[in-house]
């Protein structure tokens, strides 16, 4: 993402003040709390070339905390270094050494800014640091909302595009759906508050806590977590008639390439006129799960980002994507790959095995293909485009497996 592209990103979050990189060695400008404080700065982390995160400058605390963010899939030594940088970033030292800066410059005292209305929803007076992901049809700012003395609060993600925007309603339906669900041993945050703002959908969730205790290795799949998330809409019966399959199956019709369109709705249909006579169970699947959408704390899991969660999928769905997708990219999957003896017994402990084993590893490889062409297509899911391709590449060699 370039220099330009987050000086755009964050001149809608702060719609009414100059936005501008800013030089180097300047002294950073007093970051006192989002409602009315004036100016700001933020640094570039790790530089603007690279730029993967945004952190609030003049307000120390709240930059180490954004830092103490950890994921499943850090090992202990990405832990460690990242615990100690931010010891040394709530000194303010570091930042000042950092060389790419960007500054907001409100226009008058006390204007609209999204830290304004973050300090307003939560009561508090809030800085953020500002993330954003990878070129994709998803991308979305990501923001922390945490105080100047360094408590986080809460994290936010912004629509600021159509696939955006649906993507932000579909998290925030889920996350409402689960609130009224028994999931032991999993935690999911709280929808805080989901609004629209300034032409931005902003989702406002609690902040899971995600510390550095009870560290397991990342390929460890949590079945007993994932058994508690599908077994909270359980239901069983034939492939056939399904809604999963229905769904499935009325993917095409949302594709506006015809040859694409085609190929997709034939393979469904293979898979439908094998498997249709299967029994098999359906249950409820987070849609992404992986190790960096997840923390364990203590014996809980700590799960996030929940914009595919679907209801009625075949089980071992989660286990099958969180296995798949630490292997490599999903562009270079092969046949002997996801038809292997070892990525088949994932979803022996969820005592799915044999030909369901077979029709589920090829109704989850639709599934994923599915949602890369209908995000792939336009302008804007240009990126996803490759995975899309390679994954119907791959489901037309593996018609003889599935």
């Amino acid at each position: 993402m370039t220099e330009s592209a987050w000086v755009e990103a964050v001149s809608r979050l702060w719609p009414e003040a100059e936005v501008s990189s800013a030089p180097r060695g300047r002294r950073a400008e007093r970051a006192g709390g989002g409602a009315g404080s004036g100016a700001r700065e933020f640094v570039y982390l790790p530089d603007a070339r690279r730029a993967r995160l945004l952190l609030p400058l003049g307000a120390p605390r709240a930059a180490g905390t954004a830092l103490r963010r950890y994921s499943h899939d850090l090992g202990v030594k990405a832990r460690l270094g990242r615990g100690l940088f931010s010891v040394a970033v709530r000194t303010g030292l570091p930042q000042r050494f950092l060389p790419d800066r960007m500054r907001v410059r409100p226009s008058r005292p006390g204007e609209e800014s999204v830290e304004r209305r973050l300090s307003e929803i939560l009561g508090r007076p809030v800085v953020v640091s500002v993330s954003i992901g990878n070129a994709r049809a998803n991308r979305k700012p990501v923001l922390q909302a945490i105080t100047p003395s360094g408590e986080s609060l809460a994290f936010v993600k912004v629509g600021d595009t159509d696939v955006a925007r649906e993507l932000i309603r579909a998290e925030a339906a889920a996350l409402t759906r689960l609130s009224g669900l028994h999931l032991p041993g999993i935690r999911v945050p709280e929808v805080i508050r989901h609004e629209t703002w300034r032409g931005l959908e902003l989702l406002v969730m609690s902040a899971l806590p995600t510390g550095v205790r009870r560290w397991r290795p990342s390929g460890a799949v949590p079945v007993a977590a994932m058994s508690a998330l599908s077994a909270a809409t359980a239901a069983s019966g034939a492939l056939a008639g399904s809604s999963f399959l229905d769904r499935l199956r009325g993917v095409p019709e949302q594709v506006a390439d015809p040859r694409t369109a085609a190929r997709l709705a034939d393979l469904a249909d293979r898979v439908a006129e094998r498997h249709g006579d299967l029994e098999l169970r359906f249950g409820a699947w987070h849609g992404d799960w992986t190790p960096w959408n997840m923390a364990w704390r203590r014996d809980l899991v700590h799960l996030w980002d929940w914009e595919r969660f679907a209801p009625a999928v075949p089980v071992g769905f989660d286990a099958l994507h969180y296995t798949l997708q630490q292997v490599r990219p999903t562009t270079s999957w092969t046949a002997d790959l996801v038809w292997s003896d070892g990525v088949l017994r994932t979803l022996e402990p969820f005592g799915v095995e044999g030909r369901a084993a077979r029709a589920t590893t090829a109704l989850y490889l639709l599934e994923l293909c599915a949602r890369y062409v209908v995000a792939g297509q336009g302008s804007i899911g240009e990126p996803l485009r490759p995975q899309a391709d390679a994954l119907l590449d791959l489901l037309d060699r593996s018609r003889s497996r599935m």
